[in-house]
């Protein structure tokens, strides 16, 4: 009876009941996860994520958000998963939970054509074995997504607008037959610090060859809000300087830098 009162709330709505009780807990955890699954299911249903910097409103396209997992929930049944037998213990595990995606460009295109088709070498680079390695380079190289942010001497942070949006794909790119906000527009801070840091971070990890898995509690995550409703894993690489460095700089001020963000999941 329960399951049917509560099943025409909004997610956000339930989400506020689930301290009511265990049971109410229980309930709102499995129509939130029947939720998770039926919308992950929808083959004409995408989530879309709009972020970029506030100048390049009009020009940055929007990026397609593949589903990854629910750590915690099964990514098939309903009603299963390892969060459902700890759920009796604590109250607020359900504030722990986030849904993963991995944002990927709109349209990738690659090609297939090899550059010299016939008169294959053993050990050359027209082989099959060195033309399927450099595909997969490239492919890697298109799908991931990368924006530039740049810094002045007197800017101590940037901002990123960043908005979220469950979409019915139309007939060609760009046309949508419906669209529901998930996350309204947002502008978070990237602070100067955060990011050299953070640049300073992934070369060490890329010298020593690890690896981190999506994690919300990371500190490479760049949080929407102040709820931590939604945020952003992202790679910093400090750009370097095509020109001239600057000669001479008062010895409090920050150097002007640039600052390339890959965003790895969501």
């Amino acid at each position: 009876l329960l399951i049917h009162i509560l099943k025409p709330f909004p997610t956000l709505a339930l989400l506020q009941l689930r301290l009511v009780s265990h049971h109410f807990q229980n309930i709102i955890l499995r129509l939130v996860h029947q939720r998770l699954l039926v919308a992950a299911s929808l083959e004409d249903r995408k989530l879309i994520l709009e972020c970029y910097h506030p100048s390049a409103q009009y020009t940055e396209p929007y990026l397609f958000c593949d589903y990854l997992g629910t750590p915690g929930l099964s990514n098939e049944t309903e009603g299963q998963g390892e969060l459902y037998r700890h759920l009796k213990d604590e109250k607020g595990q359900l504030k722990q939970l986030y849904s993963h995606f991995r944002p990927t460009k709109a349209d990738v295109a690659t090609s297939n054509t090899r550059p010299h088709p016939a008169g294959d070498v053993p050990g050359s680079r027209t082989t099959p074995a060195a033309h399927d390695a450099s595909s997969t380079t490239i492919e890697q190289q298109l799908d991931s997504v990368t924006h530039n942010i740049s810094l002045d001497v007197h800017e101590l942070f940037t901002q990123l607008s960043v908005t979220a949006a469950l979409v019915q794909v139309g007939p060609r790119r760009g046309v949508f037959l419906s669209f529901i906000d998930v996350v309204d527009k947002k502008t978070p801070r990237v602070w100067r610090g955060w990011l050299a840091e953070r640049a300073m971070k992934s070369r060490s990890s890329v010298s020593e060859g690890q690896t981190n898995e999506l994690d919300h509690q990371s500190s490479s995550m760049i949080w929407a809000d102040q709820g931590k409703t939604m945020g952003l894993r992202v790679g910093v690489k400090e750009k370097k300087w095509r020109g001239a460095a600057p000669i001479l700089i008062h010895r409090d001020e920050d150097p002007a830098i640039s600052y390339s963000l890959e965003l790895e999941g969501m």
